[in-house]
């Protein structure tokens, strides 16, 4: 490993195993607050306990910074949905939604500041796919990426493999991977079709099913025409699958 992979599963471990868990536990208060004012600090403890917990069962998948920092967040992700979903009724379909409900503005920021500098004409695709290929850098060398430009108005980032999707897979709680995939939104909101004339849509995913995750950017003359993401209308309406 040269010092330049060394550096980025550095940042890469503080921004997964540190940053996000810290941030998307205060999402999480935030309703533990609402429903159990009393058990706020005990509830949100029995989480970061019981991550712990799960990290150290599971260290066989930490076998870099990267994939250190991915296994943090994930167990935080599970325990919160193991200990909140009695707060729920046992519902965990519900527990689920609101989990990617609090994972969604989760580097919200760095995302806009992020993309909007590329949201201009020139060479507005590119650009996107630039970046795209430097961002895939944080991630666990366990994710299998495959990017391409099918036609001059269409780039495609597709995910083979995902880190999260197989550590939710052996918890046997895949449907929670999708408190990830909510992380992602930020990255299709961030594309601003009535500036850049481009859009984002994510079609299929390996948490609902499909044999893959696939990212889009393509070429809009409608300035109203944002994302479109099958997260949101699959899961919602229970059109996922068990593959």
């Amino acid at each position: 490993m040269n010092a330049i992979d060394k550096a980025i599963g550095a940042e890469a471990h503080w921004l997964m195993g540190r940053v996000m868990p810290r941030k998307f536990l205060g999402e999480v208060r935030k309703h533990v607050h609402h429903v159990a004012p009393d058990r706020e600090d005990e509830l949100i403890d029995a989480i970061r306990a019981r991550a712990e917990e799960i990290a150290d069962a599971d260290e066989d998948m930490a076998t870099d910074g990267s994939s250190k920092g991915a296994l943090a967040i994930g167990a935080v992700v599970l325990a919160a949905f193991e200990t909140l979903t009695p707060l729920f009724d046992g519902d965990e379909k519900r527990t689920i939604r609101y989990l990617q409900h609090a994972m969604s503005p989760v580097l919200r920021r760095p995302y806009d500041m992020a993309f909007s500098t590329l949201n201009e004409r020139d060479h507005a695709l590119d650009k996107i796919e630039k970046t795209c290929r430097v961002m895939v850098k944080l991630y666990p060398a366990h994710f299998e990426f495959d990017f391409q430009r099918p036609e001059p108005g269409l780039f495609e980032m597709n995910v083979r493999r995902c880190f999260w999707r197989d550590f939710f897979a052996r918890h046997d709680a895949t449907p929670v991977t999708t408190v990830m995939c909510a992380f992602d939104v930020n990255f299709m909101k961030a594309i601003d079709p009535a500036v850049s004339g481009l859009r984002a849509e994510r079609t299929s995913l390996l948490s609902l099913g499909d044999s893959e995750c696939r990212f889009a950017v393509l070429e809009t003359d409608d300035p109203l025409n944002g994302y479109s993401d099958a997260l949101e209308t699959r899961f919602v309406d229970g059109k996922e699958s068990n593959g």
